[in-house]
């Protein structure tokens, strides 16, 4: 099944009021993850006739597709990184696993300390049949909460780990459209945002690293 066949397919559950057809939706959401802009895509080429604040509602709501098949997993890498709301700093956490590249989770938060790190943890878990090596670096936030739940844990600077910071690499192109500074004071407007990336960039591993095949 072809990437978009499988957005398409996805999002017509999404969407009550269908003003637009659907692919226009799903093509319109592929090409603002691509880098064109809100004003790109309604009103310099015209790509939708929709206006920015449909698109940017249609992005997010592409979000709630996002799942992820709870199975057994070897290793994951774990890391955050800053992005700034309206001026203030915030951070994403992003869980990875190492084998297969896929986006566990992500998790939006105004702080980075042992409490949010720990819940964190806990979602990731949740996606997991068993307890896997975790893979961090030396922020201080991680030993208490890996510890605390009784996790192996691994350092790493490089290495396996770079497959999170490849993920954060990503989501920091297409953030750069606007100077890395969400237009939203909520977190969870950052985490959807960072959520639909990681759900293309899965859609995008399984082609690579499956021959191709999407799950119907």
């Amino acid at each position: 099944m072809h990437v978009l066949d499988y957005i398409f397919n996805r999002i017509s559950s999404l969407y009550k009021f269908n003003n637009y057809p659907l692919y226009e939706k799903a093509y319109t959401i592929m090409l603002y993850i691509a880098g064109l802009s809100l004003r790109d895509l309604s009103e310099r080429y015209y790509i939708t006739m929709a206006s920015r604040e449909s698109v940017r509602r249609w992005f997010h709501r592409f979000s709630r597709i996002f799942s992820v098949e709870k199975m057994f997993r070897r290793a994951v890498a774990l890391d955050e990184t800053v992005v700034k709301i309206h001026g203030f700093r915030a951070y994403v956490w992003s869980a990875v696993d190492v084998d297969s590249g896929e986006v566990l989770a992500i998790y939006a938060s105004w702080s980075r300390n042992m409490i949010v790190a720990m819940k964190f943890v806990r979602i990731v878990l949740d996606r997991c049949y068993n307890k896997p090596l975790i893979i961090v670096d030396r922020g201080p936030w991680y030993r208490w909460a890996l510890e605390r739940i009784g996790l192996k844990y691994q350092y790493q600077r490089f290495g396996v780990r770079n497959v999170v910071e490849r993920f954060f690499g990503y989501l920091k192109q297409r953030t750069k459209r606007f100077y890395n500074n969400i237009n939203s004071w909520k977190t969870k407007s950052l985490e959807d945002y960072a959520i639909t990336i990681a759900t293309i960039r899965n859609l995008l591993t399984i082609i690579k690293t499956q021959g191709g095949v999407l799950p119907g």
